[in-house]
């Protein structure tokens, strides 16, 4: 059993679509761009000694938004088991990054970014879908302990997943969302240090900017506009990728939360993705964990 915040050896990361199977200027530039800086947190994770996998698509559909999320939306690792989910025609693309395809198991209506890992637990939203999949990893792996996280841990995030209202930076330090702040999660984990960030620490220039530049009706062609994420209410200073316990990845400078990091002795590194407000995906989302040092 392994848990999300444990150090990370191998990380499958999304791609984009190629800029040649469009014919927008704009939408090259942003498709340019998005893999300039893929390849930018690539090349730090593989300074950190990750082994880097990125699909090649051999199915592209470009009227359907580019699977950078795909990989942790719908992928989930728990007792060396892989379980996938999502179309057929979606999974073929990551199912060549395995050493041997056998080895996985299709999950439908698999929500693989609301099931988190830690105190060696599978930790997954109370709800009827989930609860129901919670069942069938429970029957695959009768060892482990399956928590159900009540809903009242999202509040107002209830809409969106769980890595997208907090996440573990490492053991006993946790960073949330508002939506956190008076609700039960921390009694999923007491005694440990959760920093509830508020909505004025967003980069409200960062969602203006982008609101102004990418979210253009004039600029994002029609065919294209189903690419656009919404993100006016996302935190991305909570979708951040742990590397071990002392070094995580965010995408801009926050003083509190940097500040909160180093009091527990961690680094964080700056990796930019300029266009995280279109795709609505910070590093933590456009990123998935295929192996970390298991649990001791």
């Amino acid at each position: 059993m392994t848990c999300d915040y444990h150090t990370l050896k191998e990380c499958w990361v999304g791609r984009a679509y190629s800029p040649d199977l469009v014919d927008d200027e704009f939408v090259k530039q942003i498709l340019t761009e998005t893999e300039e800086d893929l390849v930018g947190l690539s090349n730090i994770l593989e300074g950190f000694g990750v082994t880097v996998k990125r699909p090649d698509y051999t199915n592209v559909d470009t009227t359907k938004r580019p699977q950078l999320l795909f990989p942790r939306h719908h992928l989930k690792k728990i007792n060396g088991k892989l379980y996938i989910g999502g179309e057929e025609q979606d999974i073929d693309n990551w199912l060549d990054l395995l050493d041997n395809r056998d080895t996985y198991i299709t999950l439908d209506n698999l929500n693989a970014a609301s099931i988190i890992k830690a105190n060696c637990k599978v930790i997954i939203d109370a709800n009827a879908t989930t609860r129901e999949r919670a069942l069938y990893l429970k029957r695959g792996n009768p060892e482990i302990e399956v928590v159900y996280q009540p809903l009242s841990c999202r509040k107002f995030d209830s809409n969106k997943h769980t890595n997208d209202v907090w996440t573990i930076i490492k053991e006993g330090v946790i960073i949330s969302t508002p939506s956190g702040a008076n609700s039960t999660l921390e009694t999923l984990f007491p005694d440990w240090d959760i920093l509830y960030l508020d909505y004025k620490d967003r980069d409200l220039k960062d969602l203006a900017d982008s609101k102004k530049i990418l979210w253009s009706p004039n600029q994002i062609p029609p065919q294209y506009r189903r690419w656009v994420g919404y993100s006016p209410e996302t935190f991305f200073d909570v979708n951040c990728l742990a590397v071990d316990e002392t070094n995580v990845l965010v995408t801009r400078y926050n003083k509190k939360v940097f500040d909160f990091l180093d009091k527990h002795g961690v680094t964080a590194h700056e990796v930019p993705l300029r266009h995280r407000y279109l795709w609505d995906g910070g590093l933590h989302s456009l990123t998935f964990d295929y192996y970390r040092e298991p649990c001791e």
